[in-house]
């Protein structure tokens, strides 16, 4: 079974991507249901019963004043791991250090980066860094290079722009490079471009190789099975008037739980 990850994208502090309330169901003003804050997202896709989250920084890098305060604020909210995707390097690898102090469990590398920097990046952090490629990845190429690396994960764009127009993936391609992780013994996280069900679906046939799946669009735009059933329960109960029966209230709220 694969994995599903939800992605928390932030720019300025907030969450960039909305999620879609069901068809009818439009939250009142002021509602915090489908907040932009990053603590009311993750601890809303917590009590969907997340078992991850991944943190896309728009502005701002991770190890900056920022990226760290809000890396250490979700931490202190929800019980389970968060992993950062790097737009960049810092200038120092040494400056990755504090992204994982500050409580993140992993972080994909940049696309496609050098074999080079990939080894010093592996030897400091080990398993916590995870390199990332595209579709045009060479496999047979450089997968002997990730064995030289020590590198048992990759992470695999399926779409840049997180598309989802049916027949975005390129299967045969992707069914080529999976093939080469697979004899490798390397496990795969893929991020984005899976549209919905059938996509889904399919995708869940390269398991275990592909173990773990990366959604943004595609989970808040509701394209999956029960989620608007999700989203009508949430609403409901988020505008419950009485507090004790809200279900998304934070029922971890004062209690230390990591």
């Amino acid at each position: 079974m694969l994995l599903i990850i939800p992605t928390i994208q932030l720019d300025h502090g907030e969450c960039t991507s909305k999620i879609v309330p069901a068809t009818g169901h439009v939250p009142r003003v002021g509602s915090k249901v489908y907040s932009e804050d990053p603590v009311d997202r993750a601890r809303l896709l917590r009590k969907e019963n997340s078992k991850a989250i991944h943190l896309e920084f728009r502005d701002c890098t991770p190890w900056s004043v920022a990226g760290l305060d809000i890396i250490r604020r979700l931490r202190e909210a929800v019980d389970i791991p968060f992993e950062v995707k790097l737009a960049s390097l810092p200038d120092d690898p040494a400056e990755l250090g504090v992204v994982f102090h500050a409580g993140a469990n992993r972080t994909f590398l940049p696309t496609h980066i050098e074999s080079a920097l990939l080894k010093e990046y592996r030897e400091r952090y080990e398993r916590k860094i995870v390199p990332t490629y595209d579709l045009s990845f060479d496999a047979l190429l450089r997968i002997p290079q990730l064995a030289n690396c020590k590198v048992d994960r990759i992470a695999l764009e399926l779409s840049h722009r997180d598309a989802l127009e049916s027949e975005n993936i390129d299967w045969e391609r992707l069914t080529a490079i999976l093939e080469h992780c697979k004899a490798s013994g390397i496990r795969v996280t893929a991020l984005h471009g899976v549209a919905g069900f059938a996509d889904l679906r399919r995708l869940q046939t390269f398991w275990p190789t592909v173990d773990s799946l990366v959604l943004s669009r595609a989970l808040n735009e509701n394209r999956f099975p029960c989620q608007g059933l999700w989203r009508e329960v949430e609403v409901e109960e988020a505008e419950e008037i009485d507090p004790s029966k809200n279900l998304w209230t934070n029922p971890l709220e004062g209690k230390k739980h990591i």
